[in-house]
């Protein structure tokens, strides 16, 4: 009988529990269906209408209530703690530590200072901690141990002075226990931490990328420890781990901040040659133990400096949107050879599985082979843990699960399929640089404003209405007014690829500026040569690169023209020259790379003036021309406005001096050869007549862009003449010229653009006074940025892709796309990647 009724209980149990499982994977793949849907409908409403969203989610069912009252309260308690308890697991289990971990042991550290000659700990055995004014001999110097600072990654770190000169070192100490290692193992290790612990650039360049160097590798012969000395006070900054305990998560646009530096130094690690303390080079090192304890996060060294970990409250999170820099250490070319439970010396290489296990680990041990992609699937696991706040779960001491959907906090849905990407849950990047330059076209993070929470009381009445009505009700509405305002709202300039990098400041904000005297090159008659040695377009008496090397004092600049740009790009390919400024109209040789800093275009334009109104071209044009109509007025085809339904006026034709200008017109207007050859016949030299004849022939007359503004309304206002003038130039110098009309473009089928918005995002038309109402219009950002203005094109700066020429191009870019250089480039008359404030 007792059998049958266990077997029946038995029977019950399994049915129970495969009901609930079915429900909770039911109820898991709704929430993620409407998650999903959620995500896609706010990534269709703009920007600018987001501030809805708290609105909108003031609307939820009352019958989640007590379930967010619970979790609105963990986190509020979580918020006021000052640190957040974490989660240890000791390297070293084989010692009964009663702290948990020898290396953080409380009861061993007052031990040494009790009896500073302790070698080892009374109760476990574990190595005993240095004693304040203990000395290290090494082969570059002595140093003493002023004080014991913590654990950081698989040691501990002292703070310590250099003898011989005072000079202040970060010591860190490595443990080879005899209960983990025997003594055959702790021989290898120290040799090869000897060989291995330290890292320079073969060709002995020195290059700050924010990685923290070694000053000096030490192995003990009497001890089985091993030291890591480094200068300075970098390491002695506080951890990304310690730093999301005091402060909580970081913004999406700081995370962004933190993932854009921290590939830049893993580009540099995986493509230059080291060399090793061996002697031995290598190309490309993989760092092998990202995580949050081996990034440190630092302020601006202007501002701050630190003083070892207890500084780590002076790092508020208010400062931290962009002043700050992420500083890597801790490689596991040296980190593993100290981990008891590593495959050091195994050969083995760890595959996608393991680097995601061992990302789900509380502290991850360092991987002893490691490769560039286990370093971008490590990096993305550490940008989605600063945006949750910690890697775990303060209440239950569970790890985070990137998988678990209602973990992410609200973000930009495309960063969130970039950070998936990153750990390995889509298709992954080939390498850091493809995925930072994916990072730097994202769209821009909005703003989020967070509803306040108010406590209910108890004696107020909460009517609860049934969960799928509110959530269809509130799909429903939301969508509705995200899509009626899209609608009805001017279409903004929203920052689509350069504009969302998180760019510095201020250009002395640049590092690692690379010493001594360069060359770089632009073409002769092109938008670069006027922008960058023309003076007082950014400030008075000064050129754009005497402004640029004021503020870089490292930066010596030698500029050399050339007569056009491909040979501009032959010169940087030929390593004659540095790097070259350049319009992007072809694409670039494959050992070229480049990176965008501003837009320009051509804009085709007629006199426009109140004096002659009856016969206004903006007006009878209706403010637009075709490519069919520009090429018939520059082939000879058409010689009177009347044709084009305009004035009686004979039609005089204008050309810029520049020759790149000339050469983008007739690439993308005239595009035929028969054109081009005919465009080209009808070009004269020297001044147009005063007057014309009934036989008249048009004729194409070429000015440098000032002069030909001057020509065109001079023709049109001039008695007796009749010509209504027509021309082209460089948005960048014919923008503000307000004597003249630009015209919208129309390429065939297509809708006509124009270059020039007023503030309510509309183009400017015929009946806008350009001259009254200077500062209300500016050059349309958007159409140049998705290049749907057809006469538009990047400016960009192009060097060598060869990682053993100094980085003197993409640092000048860099320098560019800093927000004080887009100022600098807007003054000049250029568009900047993002709009800007002059100041």
């Amino acid at each position: 009988m007792a059998k049958k009724k266990k077997k029946k209980n038995l029977t019950k149990g399994v049915f129970k529990e495969l009901g609930r499982r079915a429900s909770s994977e039911a109820e898991g793949r709704r929430d993620y269906v409407a998650s999903t849907v959620r995500s896609r409908l706010e990534s269709l409403v703009p920007t600018q209408i987001r501030w809805l969203f708290p609105f909108v989610t003031d609307f939820k069912p009352t019958l989640e209530d007590e379930e967010e009252e619970a979790t609105v309260a963990t986190q509020v308690k979580v918020a006021e703690s000052t640190i957040t308890p974490q989660i240890v697991e000791p390297l070293y289990s084989q010692y009964r530590c009663r702290w948990g971990d020898p290396l953080t042991c409380e009861y061993l550290q007052q031990i040494v200072q009790q009896s500073p000659e302790t070698k080892s700990c009374r109760e476990c055995g574990f190595p005993a901690t240095l004693p304040e004014k203990a000395e290290i001999r090494g082969s570059r110097g002595r140093y003493r141990v002023e004080r014991l600072i913590g654990r950081r990654g698989m040691g501990r770190l002292y703070q310590g002075t250099q003898l011989s000169n005072s000079h202040q070192v970060l010591i860190k100490e490595y443990l080879l226990p005899n209960y983990c290692f025997n003594p055959e193992e702790a021989k290898t290790r120290k040799d090869d931490f000897r060989l291995k612990a330290g890292v320079n650039l073969a060709d002995g360049r020195v290059q700050d990328f924010r990685l923290c160097h070694p000053w000096e590798a030490i192995a003990d012969h009497n001890e089985e420890r091993c030291y890591l000395l480094t200068k300075g006070n970098f390491d002695l900054y506080p951890t990304l781990r310690e730093y999301l305990a005091l402060h909580g998560a970081m913004s999406a646009i700081a995370v962004r901040q933190v993932l854009n530096q921290v590939l830049q130094t893993l580009e540099f690690l995986h493509t230059q040659k080291f060399r090793f303390p061996s002697g031995q080079v290598q190309l490309g090192i993989a760092h092998g133990n990202l995580s949050l304890d081996s990034l440190l996060i630092a302020k601006n060294q202007n501002s701050v400096a630190p003083n070892g970990f207890n500084n780590l409250a002076a790092f508020s999170s208010e400062i931290l949107n962009t002043d700050f820099f992420i500083y890597v250490c801790d490689l596991a070319l040296w980190e593993s050879l100290f981990d008891p439970k590593g495959d050091w010396g195994q050969g083995t290489r760890e595959h996608q599985t393991s680097t995601i296990n061992r990302q789900n680990s509380h502290h991850p041990s360092p991987i002893s082979h490691p490769s560039a992609e286990q370093d971008l699937m490590a990096l993305g696991y550490i940008g989605f843990y600063l945006l949750v706040g910690a890697k775990v779960n303060p209440i239950d001491s569970q790890l985070v699960d990137p998988k678990d959907d209602q973990k992410w906090p609200p973000i930009n849905f495309t960063f969130k399929v970039f950070l998936q990407r990153l750990m390995g849950f889509g298709i992954p990047f080939e390498s850091a640089q493809i995925a930072r330059q994916a990072l730097l076209k994202l769209p821009p993070e909005p703003p989020i404003v967070y509803p306040v929470v108010q406590a209910v009381s108890e004696e107020e009445e909460i009517v609860k209405t049934p969960r799928i009505l509110w959530i269809i009700l509130g799909i429903f509405g939301f969508g509705l007014i995200g899509l009626l305002i899209w609608w009805l709202w001017p279409k903004p300039q929203v920052a689509t690829s350069a504009g969302d990098e998180v760019l510095l400041c201020c250009i002395n904000k640049v590092s690692a500026i690379p010493s001594g005297k360069f060359t770089y090159t632009a073409e002769q008659q092109g938008t670069w040569n006027y922008t960058v040695q023309q003076k007082n377009l950014v400030a008075d008496g000064k050129t754009l690169e005497e402004e640029l090397e004021k503020r870089q004092p490292k930066l010596q600049l030698n500029y050399q023209p050339e007569d056009s740009s491909q040979t501009a790009l032959e010169k940087v390919r030929s390593e004659k020259t540095d790097f070259a400024l350049t319009s992007l109209i072809t694409p670039l040789p494959i050992e070229l790379e480049s990176q965008t800093v501003a837009y320009d275009g051509l804009v085709v334009f007629v006199a426009f003036s109140y004096s002659q109104r009856d016969k206004s071209l903006p007006q009878a044009l209706n403010g637009q021309i075709t490519f069919e109509q520009l090429r018939q007025l520059y082939t000879g085809q058409i010689t009177n406005w009347r044709e084009l339904g305009g004035p009686n006026l004979a039609v005089r034709l204008y050309i810029p001096d520049e020759t790149e200008a000339v050469r983008i017109f007739e690439q993308r207007v005239l595009k035929d050869s028969q054109s081009i050859q005919s465009f080209r016949k009808l070009q004269k030299k020297g001044d147009p007549p005063d007057t014309f004849t009934n036989s008249w022939v048009p004729e194409i007359y070429r000015f440098p862009t000032f002069k030909m503004l001057r020509q065109v309304i001079q023709d049109f206002e001039s008695e007796g003449t009749g010509m209504g003038a027509i021309a082209f130039g460089k948005l960048s110098q014919v923008f503000g010229q307000c004597s003249v009309y630009p015209l919208a473009l129309k390429e065939g089928e297509k809708d006509s653009v124009h270059p020039l918005v007023q503030d309510n995002q509309r183009p400017i038309n015929p009946t806008t006074d350009l001259c009254e109402h200077k500062g209300s219009y500016f050059p349309n950002l958007q159409v140049f940025r998705d290049n749907s203005y057809p006469l538009g094109y990047p400016l960009a700066v192009v060097y060598s892709r060869d990682n053993s020429r100094p980085p003197v191009g993409a640092k000048f870019a860099e320098m560019l796309r800093t927000q004080e250089g887009q100022q600098m480039l807007s003054r000049t008359g250029l568009i900047p990647l993002y709009p800007v404030a002059l100041k």
